[in-house]
């Protein structure tokens, strides 16, 4: 085997091998250290690609402007889920017809026409001419001839017809919502009977000169009107 000298060897360091050999060396260590590392990595599962990988989870930003794409404010939908209502509520007008049922859909007429003589007093007294004393007067009195027709003031039921010794031919009549219609003073020929249905307007009876108590005045008709039990003046109802 020939022997290599140490005068040789400097003299291949000084050359181009040399360099060779270096570039050749330092590749390899870099060979090698790429292959370790592409190992280490399929070890651990690869590397995370963001924060989330190690399980932090940030809340999102909210409305943050983007160029050419417009921030939607349109407000939310609100919808309100209500109970269903097993009966309408009835408007205002058909609940009064319904509490009053006679005097919101019938007119409501004067019995007979002609001047009031005497009002109602609203229980104050009053001189009677007839008895010369002084008395509360529970109705009023209309002036008319002997003969006027005397009508029902409104629709009802007749619940009464009776000759009472101070007033004479009496017909009541039930209009509903508790208030009776007291017409006295009429004519002996009366056209109705109890229980009978009268409509507004109907004609009931005559002016007559039977109401004893009130005989000093000229004829008229002397209308009262009891409601819920009391007199009321009857002016008030129209």
């Amino acid at each position: 085997m020939k022997k290599v000298k140490f005068g040789d060897v400097r003299r291949a360091l000084r050359g181009k091998g040399f360099v060779i050999a270096l570039g050749l060396s330092v590749a390899a260590v870099g060979v090698s250290t790429y292959i370790a590392y592409n190992q280490a990595v399929s070890r651990i599962g690869g590397l995370p690609d963001s924060a989330a990988d190690f399980g932090y989870v940030f809340d999102a930003p909210v409305n943050i402007p983007q160029t050419g794409v417009p921030i939607d404010e349109t407000p939310p939908e609100v919808i309100i889920e209500t109970a269903p209502i097993n009966e309408p509520v009835p408007e205002a007008g058909i609940a009064e017809e319904t509490n009053n049922p006679v005097r919101s859909r019938a007119p409501m007429v004067l019995p007979a026409e002609g001047e009031i003589i005497q009002p109602f007093s609203n229980h104050e007294l009053v001189r009677s001419n007839t008895l010369g004393v002084w008395k509360t007067h529970d109705g009023i009195d209309i002036r008319a001839p002997l003969g006027t027709p005397v009508l029902s003031m409104t629709n009802g039921t007749v619940s009464e017809v009776y000759a009472d010794p101070l007033w004479g031919i009496c017909v009541v009549i039930d209009h509903g919502d508790g208030i009776l219609g007291c017409y006295f003073g009429l004519d002996k020929n009366v056209m109705v009977s109890v229980g009978q249905e009268v409509s507004s307007g109907d004609v009931i009876g005559a002016v007559g000169n039977t109401a004893e108590i009130e005989i000093a005045e000229s004829p008229h008709l002397h209308f009262g009107v009891k409601k819920n039990g009391e007199w009321t003046d009857p002016l008030s109802l129209f």
